[in-house]
């Protein structure tokens, strides 16, 4: 261990190992160490048993749970955006071929008690209630002009500074309501809390087209994907990829001490009486507990179910966001569900977690409007973590440490902070340019798999061995070769392949994922119809004529149409009318506002824009309590 290194990187959580894989990569020599005796630190997926003793205290879980080692429980849940920095850099440093993933099932969002499903098609948009028919209308426009922004090209500006302009002057240019406001910034933009709101537009509008570019990757029902076998693996392939560059791993080092010279610059790691000498230390907070400071706390509630969440279509994957507003508090929580299909549970179960930023100190009272929503709970865990940020100055004491990871359920501020870490350490930015569709096309096509699972990656052709426990345990002490592959227990009887497929062409369908097989995405059309190489569906791009307009809402104005005529044939009886129009069209009771914006369609056919103050009036008497005539 006396030998000297450009970098030690202490901890093995997610963060350290994504650094130290790029670090090495770029030819720097790397010491991993880590005072834990398995990978991946508070970013690791425990089995059943490492999770009784972690949180009651017992290696004897209950045996109605099933098999121990088919549980991958993650201590810190997040799913990956399809076309999110953290893909970005795992197909930079090809650390794909080490893992295997698969579209997440679905996206929801909670309003006014109930989960309604985030549109992933133009048919679940259509039929959405998040929105109101003409909010609709308004929100396409809003969403026609974040897809054709385009930061080099003023005329896709529309006169408006993104960078100076806030993102609730660019809302209110296009007179959205509160509801989609909310709906928008945290379950597309996935803002944390309504802070956004007062702050430069650039950052808003760049998240939407990031969920739509996710969106985009596959013919699924969310722009998420998640690990086979947890997150766990993460930290795993990416210390692979630093052994594989020459890094040397050291794994159960007791009480890692960082030296110091006088000047107060860190020289070297102490650990069991050896010293490794540095040039740079990076770790996590807990190393340097007097360079931090405390910032905030998660609550997280850990459920197992035999059941998948009600009223998500028996989805296996799902992510719930639970907007601040609809819960009174000042940031938002978040669901998240995997399960046996995604190999971290024994089949049959579910995995669920419940998290949020604390606000109080009953992580049980916080957590249960979440909690409320997942149905009959097999057994639950309660835990809270402290969040810190660091207070040192890196280019004074060359620490490099990184934040505690948030209570969101995307990667997009953890690489964010890996990224930014980096570019510290080395004086040079990451080159992340990477053409996803380029990858996607060299890539062969997968192998589908018995459930017809949209995999990102190649899955396995046999599943993982029995004896396979996570996180990966080793007893060593002493330093790794640097060809040294860590975790042997992670070694799997067939290897995986290295194609990596993130498009909708290499993806697969199981039967949770959306039975739409054309390239539109809900509010977030994709690609050309084929009528017309200029023409594009729903929400996104051109905006369309009148024409256009017409099969959109023709199933609509006919279900007036009929309505209206049921309400002519019977006007020797008004109430026996309105009673007909109501069973005819399910909201349509105010017959006379319903009569007048039909004489209007008659006039302006399918133009509803200049019948709208009329479809107004009728949407605010649908609102009484009595049906008028």
């Amino acid at each position: 261990m006396d030998e000297e290194y450009d970098v030690i990187v202490l901890g093995t959580g997610l963060k350290e190992c994504i650094l130290s894989g790029l670090l090495s990569v770029d030819g720097l020599k790397v010491l991993h160490m880590d005072r834990n005796d398995y990978y991946g630190g508070e970013s690791s997926s425990l089995n059943l048993t490492q999770l009784w003793k972690r949180f009651r205290g017992s290696d004897t879980p209950q045996e109605n749970l099933g098999a121990i080692r088919e549980y991958n429980v993650d201590m810190i849940p997040k799913f990956i955006m399809a076309n999110g920095t953290l893909v970005q850099t795992l197909i930079h440093t090809d650390v794909t071929k080490y893992l295997n993933f698969k579209a997440v099932d679905g996206s929801f969002v909670y309003k006014k008690g109930k989960i309604y499903k985030v549109p992933a098609t133009d048919v679940e948009a259509l039929k959405s209630p998040l929105m109101g028919l003409f909010e609709k209308r308004r929100a396409r426009k809003f969403f026609i002009y974040v897809q054709d922004y385009d930061e080099k090209d003023p005329k896709s500006h529309e006169g408006l500074d993104l960078s100076k302009v806030t993102a609730r002057e660019i809302i209110s240019k296009y007179g959205l309501e509160d509801d989609t406001i909310d709906f928008i910034g945290h379950a597309l933009a996935l803002h944390n809390d309504d802070d956004y709101l007062d702050q430069p537009a650039m950052d808003f509008v760049m998240r939407i087209k990031l969920y739509a570019e996710s969106l985009a990757r596959f013919q699924g029902g969310s722009p998420y994907i998640y690990p086979l076998y947890g997150l766990g693996e993460l930290p795993q392939a990416f210390a692979r990829l630093s052994a594989v560059y020459g890094g040397t791993y050291m794994l159960n080092k007791p009480e890692c001490k960082v030296e110091f010279d006088s000047s107060g610059k860190a020289v070297g790691v102490t650990s069991a009486g050896e010293t490794a000498k540095c040039k740079k230390v990076v770790c996590d907070p807990s190393y340097l507990s007097d360079k931090v400071k405390k910032v905030g706390k998660v609550n997280r509630a850990v459920c197992i179910m035999s059941h998948p969440i009600p009223d998500t279509n028996d989805a296996h994957s799902v992510q719930i966001i639970l907007p601040q507003k609809q819960l009174g508090r000042k940031s938002d929580m978040y669901l998240f569900c995997c399960s046996y299909a995604h190999n971290v549970a024994p089949k049959g179960k579910y995995i669920a977690f419940v998290s949020a930023e604390a606000e109080t100190d009953s992580p049980e009272d916080e957590l249960k409007p979440g909690i409320e929503l997942l149905g009959p709970i097999d057994e639950i865990f309660y835990h809270s973590y402290d969040t810190y940020v660091p207070t040192n100055k890196q280019e004074e004491d060359n620490c490099f440490i990184s934040g505690t990871y948030d209570a969101t359920t995307h990667f997009e501020s953890t690489v964010a902070d890996v990224l930014e870490m980096y570019t510290k350490i080395t004086g040079k930015t990451l080159d992340l340019s990477v053409d996803l569709s380029a990858a996607s096309r060299s890539s062969p096509r997968p192998r589908s798999t018995a459930s017809h699972s949209p995999s990102i990656h190649t899955e396995r052709s046999s599943p993982r061995p029995s004896s396979y426990s996570s996180p990966p345990k080793t007893e060593r002490s002493t330093p790794r070769t640097a060809g040294y592959t860590p975790s042997p227990q992670t070694e799997r009887s067939t290897p995986r392949t290295a194609s990596y497929t993130p498009s909708p062409q290499t993806a697969s369908h199981d039967s949770h994922s959306s039975e739409n097989t054309s390239n539109d995405h809900g509010f977030f059309s994709r690609g050309r119809s084929s009528s017309s190489d200029d023409d594009y569906d729903f929400f996104w791009r051109r905006r369309r004529s009148s024409s256009d307009d017409e099969g959109m809402f023709s199933g609509f104005i006919d279900e007036i149409k009929d309505a209206i005529e049921n309400y002519r044939a019977s006007k020797k009886d008004p109430v026996a009318a309105a009673a007909e129009v109501a069973s005819t069209s399910g909201s349509i009771a105010c017959v006379t506002q319903a009569k007048a914006f039909q004489d209007c369609l008659d006039e302006f056919e399918t133009d509803i824009s200049k019948c709208q103050s009329l479809m107004d009036m009728w949407c605010k008497c649908k609102k009484s309590s009595k049906p008028t005539i």
